[in-house]
């Protein structure tokens, strides 16, 4: 997702703001390059959907080694 900037406008509010026309540059320049690193609510959802399979992967991977722990015991005290 893209978030358009009128850069222009940007740069005269901070300017009116009393921003140096260098410094307001770099951060209407700062702004516009962060936006394609932030995550969208796909991105999070996606992300979300993900971990959720991975947790129940897990889950039935520890039962697993549960039950073959409580075997393996079983089988110890069947020969003492």
């Amino acid at each position: 997702m893209t978030i358009t900037i009128d850069t222009h406008a940007a740069i005269q509010d901070l300017e009116a703001a009393g921003a140096d026309p260098t410094l307001a540059e770099a951060i209407v320049k700062t702004v516009s390059q962060a936006d394609a690193q932030l995550a969208t609510k796909v991105d999070l959802t996606a992300l979300r959907a993900d971990l959720q399979a991975t947790i129940v992967s897990l889950g039935r991977r520890l039962i697993g080694y549960l039950v073959a722990a409580v075997l393996i015991v079983l089988g110890a005290i069947r020969y003492l």
